[in-house]
């Protein structure tokens, strides 16, 4: 997924096998960046509540902004899944002790 006009991160949504709803996000999801994600992330929290997985794998980097963007979609949709998160990411999701709430890969 790569980043155009000068964004710093993306959320994509899109529907995965199964019926579930896949979540994308690239780039560096911190405060900077979150006017480039609140568009896509309010039609996300505008769905229903159903079955999500993240997709991390170019997701490089998240603040606490980023957390909460990751809590709000966790909070609507309950039922989540995370796979491929870059070991960065996966470190804070670890050492905040919300992998279990994320469905981290290997949690």
């Amino acid at each position: 997924m790569e980043l155009t006009g000068g964004s710093r991160a993306r959320l994509d949504v899109s529907t995965g096998t199964g019926g579930s709803l896949m979540v994308e996000l690239a780039g560096e999801l911190d405060l900077a960046s979150l006017p480039d994600v609140a568009a896509p992330l309010d039609g996300l929290l505008a769905r229903r509540p159903q079955p999500v997985v993240l997709e991390l794998t170019d997701l490089t980097f998240l603040d606490s902004s980023g957390v909460a963007v990751l809590v709000r979609i966790a909070n609507h949709f309950q039922q989540v899944r995370t796979r491929s998160a870059t070991e960065p990411v996966r470190r804070v999701i670890e050492v905040l002790g919300l992998a279990g709430r994320f469905g981290l890969d290997g949690a």
